[in-house]
């Protein structure tokens, strides 16, 4: 099966069951593992992001720029936005076009967006937003960890201002004041996840933590993306994903460095 056809059967299991389902890691983490070059070249390989970078330790840094409105970038999430949907999609003509912003992925509505990759709980999101509509009470636009089984367990970033604790598409509690959403205000926003601490980011600096047991119960590797809710329509022109890949996702993609870790764990 090629990637466009796997890339498809997944949209089509995530529409079907209305559950973003992640692989289920098989492999430890291992702290003394390092990649060869020909390795970390193999694990670019999976993505199509506009710049990439990654160092023998497995920390991987993916930049999509959006505006470049190159389609293939759309190949790395799931519900893909070439797929007609309602909730994400690359904007058309001169649509999304503001300030400083020339195009990008719109989202709409209340949805989720996820990235394909499996990530280790040491992993950040940087994303920038613009809205085209004024905010309502209780809207909510969200970069999030997910873990667990069919990624359930969920924790956001709500534009910087709110960290949320989130169950399905909704917020069900949380640190700080849910964000004023403004007409084309450019909000540059995210999370860290580091060292079993969470951390809403704003313009590049913390602004809520928590390192609560209940909020990360049974922290382990996950997917990052973006969940949505209320009335939201607005653009995601570039984000940035810095951390480190979960070696056990990378060796179900690729066989060679699978038997290499069969081989060291067996040392």
């Amino acid at each position: 099966m090629t990637r466009v056809q796997s890339m498809a059967m997944m949209v089509l299991l995530c529409v079907l069951s209305a559950d973003v389902v992640t692989a289920t890691p098989e492999i430890t983490s291992l702290s003394d593992f390092t990649l060869t070059e020909a390795e970390q070249e193999r694990i670019l390989d999976l993505f199509q992001a506009t710049r990439e970078k990654i160092s023998p330790d497995g920390t991987l840094e993916l930049t999509y720029d959006f505006e470049t409105e190159d389609r293939s970038l759309g190949d790395d999430w799931f519900p893909s936005p070439a797929v007609r949907s309602a909730e994400v999609r690359w904007s058309r003509n001169y649509e999304g076009i503001s300030e400083g912003v020339s195009g990008g992925v719109i989202i709409s509505d209340s949805g989720q967006w996820f990235h394909d990759a499996v990530w280790q709980p040491d992993v950040r999101v940087d994303a920038t937003y613009v809205s085209f509509l004024g905010g309502s009470r209780g809207d909510m636009v969200s970069a999030v960890f997910a873990w667990g089984k069919s990624l359930r367990q969920r924790v956001g970033s709500n534009l910087g201002t709110q960290l949320v604790r989130i169950s399905g598409t909704k917020a069900v509690g949380g640190m700080g004041k849910a964000p004023v959403i403004c007409y084309e205000e450019h909000t540059k926003f995210g999370f860290e996840l580091k060292d079993g601490r969470f951390s809403s980011m704003l313009n590049g600096y913390a602004k809520h933590q928590s390192d609560s047991k209940k909020l990360l119960k049974n922290l382990e590797p996950g997917q990052v993306g973006f969940i949505w809710r209320g009335t939201i329509n607005g653009i995601v022109p570039k984000l940035k994903i810095t951390g480190k890949i979960d070696f056990a996702w990378a060796a179900q993609q690729i066989p060679s460095l699978r038997k290499r870790i069969e081989a060291h764990q067996k040392k």
